[in-house]
């Protein structure tokens, strides 16, 4: 409607995330219309933080989606480093999860990493997009991404191996090929720490 304030609100999660009442919200645009706003926004998910003025929630989902591939790739090169020596990856991920850098992510794609399920929530090629907006925004504000840059360029690998329109899990698959390790799912019910805020079981 003409005159109306216009607030922009990305997300972080999917939509199971989104149903287990999990997902967060970066929210910028005029401040009295975020006031207005936020007990609807609250009613998304877990938390709503408001990062400014215009555009800024664009560069906040930005950032976050480059931590996205290199919390990706780092768990990738670990899982197989594990496997390597002999560990199963449900072992090795149960203890990261279990630990000081478990998270709602780790916990979230270990049921892809355990069994191989590459069914996609967020592709390769959306990712790549994703590196290059980041790294973009990095030249434009003058600040080195040597980390992120690195992980663009295995997310460019991961696309010319042909797995860029699967689940950018698949960083699994492409970390074991360099690996020269053929990877077999593990059948093991493993959780994906995701369950509804009023503790019902959510959709699998």
């Amino acid at each position: 409607m003409l005159g109306s304030a216009l607030l922009a609100a990305p997300v972080s999660g999917n939509p199971k995330v989104a149903r287990a009442g999990k997902l967060s919200l970066a929210v910028s645009g005029p401040r009295p219309a975020f006031e207005q706003a936020l007990p609807y926004l609250q009613m998304l998910g877990k938390s709503v933080t408001y990062v400014g003025e215009g555009e800024a929630a664009r560069l906040v989902k930005i950032c976050h989606n480059l931590v996205l591939g290199v919390v990706t790739q780092i768990l990738a090169e670990t899982t197989v480093l594990a496997e390597r020596g002999g560990i199963a990856r449900a072992d090795y991920l149960e203890f990261i999860n279990g630990s000081v850098m478990g998270s709602i992510f780790s916990r979230y794609k270990t049921p892809a990493f355990v069994n191989l399920d590459f069914t996609p929530t967020f592709t390769g090629h959306l990712l790549r997009k994703d590196f290059e907006l980041g790294l973009d925004a990095a030249r434009q504000f003058n600040v080195p991404l040597p980390v992120a840059a690195i992980t663009h360029q295995v997310v460019v690998s991961l696309i010319g191996q042909g797995l860029g329109d699967i689940d950018f899990a698949a960083l699994l698959e492409l970390e074991a090929r360099g690996a020269n390790l053929t990877l077999k799912p593990e059948h093991r019910d493993v959780s994906d720490g995701l369950k509804p805020e009023d503790g019902t079981t959510g959709e699998a």
